[in-house]
């Protein structure tokens, strides 16, 4: 195959999980095929958030034997999921977590470790003086920050290790645009996740446009994923966007998406319609919500 041109899409570390989605489970084998094809179709990146997502991703790696080819990016979650499969909340980094990191994606370095601050700087300083360290001694290339809010900025942009800022923005995240353009000010490259919000939005947006007569569900499904994921990708202080992919055909449709380029205005127009018709308290969701 010829040089392929790289994509701002991330694989999702949720395309590993039956959690957190609406998508049915994805066997070893599959997991291991969408990550060769987004090598194959030029995207390099891969989220890996939670625990489980880190084993199955080192997982594919010694499978398919292309870790040079990718850029991985781990978070500080490190336990696995409870009975009750409700994910567990993010952990203080400790100086053991970079190996037990690295043994999961079956790696020598991982490129970028995020941080989700806490509430109290007290508690972030020594978390951010180790991934420091650890990216001095060669375990991480780069950090990044997970943004919440304005204040998050604030709070590190005088003393400023990161590369990357990291949240979510989306049809639904009227908020987000200017905290994206603050992160561009403080410099950091950018990253925007759940442009679906793990489905369940685009679920919504689909029963929309049926309910409005469209179209049918399975024709309408790649038509909206379109429009969703180019709302977020081409906002002008967007980078990179994050995205769950747990079937390989659902690769070349988002990488063809990406070479149409921004939305345009009829486009963005009837995105709105539909969104603005899914926040109604009309009772047509519940009674087609089977459809799904």
């Amino acid at each position: 195959m010829g040089q392929v041109t790289e994509m701002p899409l991330i694989l999702g570390g949720h395309s590993f999980i039956s959690q957190l989605g609406n998508d049915p489970p994805v066997s070893d084998r599959d997991q291991h095929r969408i990550v060769e094809s987004c090598l194959d179709h030029g995207i390099r990146w891969f989220d890996t958030t939670y625990q489980p997502e880190r084993i199955a991703l080192g997982k594919a790696f010694q499978a398919i034997g292309r870790r040079n080819e990718a850029t991985t990016i781990a978070w500080n979650f490190f336990t696995d999921f409870p009975a009750d499969n409700q994910p567990t909340g993010p952990e203080c980094y400790q100086p053991y977590h970079i190996q037990m990191i690295l043994e999961q994606l079956h790696i020598d370095y991982v490129d970028c470790l995020v941080l989700i601050p806490s509430n109290d700087p007290k508690e972030d300083r020594p978390q951010v003086e180790l991934l420091v360290d650890w990216r001095r001694k060669g375990y991480v290339r780069f950090l990044g920050l997970w943004v919440q809010d304005a204040q998050t900025i604030e709070r590190f942009r005088n003393d400023n290790p990161f590369r990357f800022a990291v949240r979510p923005l989306n049809i639904t995240t009227t908020e987000a645009a200017p905290i994206f353009a603050a992160c561009k000010r403080a410099g950091w490259e950018t990253v925007a996740t759940s442009p679906f919000r793990r489905g369940w939005e685009l679920d919504k947006m689909i029963a929309a446009a049926w309910a409005r007569g469209y179209g049918d569900v399975e024709s309408l499904r790649p038509i909206v994923a379109d429009l969703m994921l180019r709302f977020s990708l081409f906002q002008r202080d967007v980078d990179r966007v994050i995205i769950g992919m747990r079937k390989v055909e659902w690769i070349k449709r988002n990488v063809e998406s990406v070479s149409k380029g921004p939305l345009t205005a009829d486009e963005y127009r009837w995105l709105q319609r539909m969104r603005a018709f899914t926040l109604t308290k009309q009772p047509w969701w519940h009674r087609i919500r089977r459809l799904f």
